[in-house]
């Protein structure tokens, strides 16, 4: 429906209305007079259906087109309109409360309203069509999608019996309550669930609960305030888990069950049947640990993890307490080991995997925390990006040297803007320890830049233009003294008049106007800086980002010649613009802009590394590289934690990655 506004001809007539008060009183001299309400909006429905009722009555009795007719008319249609809008607008406020489907009204809703636009026909022919186009609109579109959908439900298979159900629900939403279409819709609906039902409980005696799982599911989608068969459905997936959990132990697939279980841990219906499973959690638990002590044994520690982890979950979730896992010791004492042959060879992140998985199942000893600062200080100084700036390459027709500079501005608005992303390595310090690596041969061990950043200064100008003009001014230079035409007519006066007024002053002194031609000097001064910059891979030279950018500044001013003219002087004026190696270089000068502009685009490009580190991990694992998901895992975390981010399901990924990775 659409939203009520005041409608033209209304406001019009209630104008009407007011210029006619005057003549309300005397009541046309066809009957006794109408009190017409001051402001027909401020009054009561009650007070207004009266008037309109007098008005036409007093109408009928007058002859057609006289004055008073004409009056009466106005009146009436003043009073008309303002019952038709009220209650125009209580039919749009009662249908904006009725629940929509898809957009579209009930169509017993619709119809009755359009049933009861009589009182509104008969006090306003305009606001009626206006509504009754509105409510035809609505039953035109709520015709159009129950027709679809009758279409629809006639070519769907009977073995769809949710799409026939959600179909049925629609029409008997859509026909409206109370309607014989609602009801048969209804009753189609009905028929299907008790059938669907009947089902289900064929199926539980007969011990099919994955089929009486699907068929009570279908009852709760469509009506989920089945008490009962959401009861009923609780049992039967309690049921399917614990034959999945039985299945999973022949055949040794549980990874669906686990998951199925910690989903269901989260739903309503467990702790409703969570005692039932408690019963099977010791045996099911029992038989994960020793699955996880026989690949323990086997050295399989990727199996052996996933199996005592399971166990742990079971028991967790359905016993309340940590269970005592078979072997649990030596396959602690194996995981111990990788994580030292892991650190050793300088991977980190497969060692802080190592170390979470140590910490899940075994004490937190101070040797370990001493082990996992020391683990995740190594990740974090690997995590965070080392970055230096070479001094960008001046432009060798500039006079101005702006390089380094602009190099130096661009690292510091880096720094200040992501500090915990990029770790700038100063120019000279990275020289130095390219001169050890080259001498000691141990790159892999220095602590060097991963990006780099050049640039070259491609213009750095300033263009001056100066034009010269002048300009001509009407000024003062003095004054003289001359007869005061105001006494000459004084004079011409007879003697009788003159001695009745005051003789004015035989002089006056005026100002002397001269043009003076003064020289103009417009000066103006742009300022062009253009640069040129990448950032280099510091590992293999590859190019990873390039850009150019250019910016400029404008500074104008203008000089005039002194002049010196009888009274009139003009001070030399003189241009006042900054030099050009302060527009090139000063403080807020060219060089910072474009530093500025270089600082943010790079910021872009460099920011939130921890977002791109949990994707190559997710790569890497497609490829079927552990220990590179498991490095860059462990990158993504650190990340995340240095932020205060949340970490979400990083760190068990870094623990399977870790345990699934091959030993060192």
């Amino acid at each position: 429906m659409r939203t009520t506004r005041p409608n033209p001809s209304t406001l019009v007539l209630l104008l009407t209305l007011v210029g006619l008060l005057a003549q309300a009183g005397c009541g046309g001299g066809s009957g006794p007079a109408i009190q017409l309400p001051a402001d027909p909006r401020a009054a009561s429905q009650t007070e207004l259906e009266s008037v309109f009722d007098q008005l036409s009555t007093q109408l009928a009795s007058v002859k057609p087109g006289s004055d008073a007719a004409l009056r009466l008319g106005n009146q009436r249609e003043a009073i008309g309109s303002e019952l038709a809008n009220r209650g125009a607008a209580s039919v749009r406020t009662r249908l904006s409360q009725v629940p929509r489907l898809d957009g579209n009204l009930p169509l017993g809703a619709v119809e009755k309203e359009l049933g009861g636009l009589g009182a509104i026909a008969r006090w306003s022919a305009g606001v009626h069509a206006e509504l009754e186009g509105e409510l035809q609109q609505e039953l035109s579109a709520t015709q159009q999608a129950i027709g679809q959908r009758e279409q629809k439900l006639s070519s769907t298979s009977e073995s769809d019996v949710l799409g026939r159900l959600n179909l049925l629900s629609d029409l008997s939403a859509l026909t409206g309550t109370g309607s014989e279409k609602a009801a048969r819709y209804a009753a189609q609906r009905d028929a299907i669930l008790r059938d669907v039902s009947q089902d289900a409980k064929e199926a539980i005696r007969n011990e099919d609960y994955e089929k009486a799982q699907e068929l009570l599911g279908i009852v709760q989608e469509v009506n989920p305030e089945d008490e009962a068969a959401r009861k009923q459905k609780c049992e039967v997936d309690g049921k399917v888990i614990l034959k999945r959990f039985s299945d999973a132990l022949e055949s040794g697939r549980v990874g669906r069950s686990m998951n199925m279980l910690s989903d269901f841990s989260k739903t309503d219906c467990f702790g409703e049947i969570k005692q039932g499973l408690a019963e099977s959690a010791g045996p099911m638990t029992e038989a994960f640990g020793l699955l996880g002590q026989e690949a323990s044994a086997a050295r399989n520690l990727e199996a052996a993890y996933e199996r005592y982890r399971d166990a742990a979950t079971i028991s967790e979730l359905l016993l309340d307490r940590k269970s005592t896992l078979p072997g649990i010791d030596g396959f602690l004492a194996q995981v111990d080991a990788a994580y030292e042959k892991a650190f050793a060879a300088g991977e980190y992140g497969l060692a802080w995997g190592y170390l979470s998985v140590l910490t899940e199942f075994g004490e937190t000893t101070p040797k370990i925390r001493q082990r996992l600062r020391l683990t995740r200080d190594e990740v974090a100084k690997r995590a965070v990006r080392g970055l230096t700036a070479y001094p960008f390459e001046d432009a060798k027709t500039s006079a101005a040297k702006v390089g380094d500079a602009v190099a130096s501005k661009v690292v510091q608005h880096i720094f200040r803007t992501i500090p915990s992303d990029v770790r700038i390595v100063e120019r000279e310090q990275l020289e130095r320890i390219l001169e050890e690596c080259k001498r000691s041969d141990a790159c892999n061990d220095l602590d060097t830049a991963d990006f780099i950043v050049q640039g070259s200064i491609l213009d750095a100008k300033v263009e001056t233009t100066e034009k010269k003009g002048s300009e001509t001014r009407r000024v003062v230079t003095g004054q003289e003294t001359i007869v005061n035409p105001e006494h000459t007519q004084w004079a011409q006066l007879s003697e009788r008049e003159r001695k009745k007024t005051t003789e004015p002053s035989r002089t006056v002194t005026r100002d002397v106007t001269e043009d003076v031609s003064i020289e103009v000097t417009n000066v103006r001064k742009v300022g062009i800086i253009s640069v040129s910059y990448r950032v280099v891979e510091a590992a293999t030279g590859r190019v990873l980002f390039t850009d150019s950018l250019q910016t400029k500044q404008e500074f104008q001013d203008e000089g005039r010649q002194g002049v010196s003219l009888g009274n009139f002087t003009q001070e030399t004026d003189f241009v006042e613009l900054p030099p050009d190696i302060e527009i090139l270089s000063g403080n807020d000068g060219l060089a910072d802009k474009i530093s500025e502009e270089i600082g943010v685009k790079l910021v872009e490009f460099l920011q939130n590394p921890e977002e791109q580190y949990a994707v190559e991990a997710e790569r890497f694992v497609s490829e079927g590289d552990y220990l590179g998901a498991s490095r860059k895992a462990a990158y993504a975390i650190v990340l995340r934690e240095i932020k205060s981010k949340d970490v979400g399901p990083l760190r068990e990924e870094l623990k399977a990655y870790a345990m699934a990775s091959p030993r060192l």
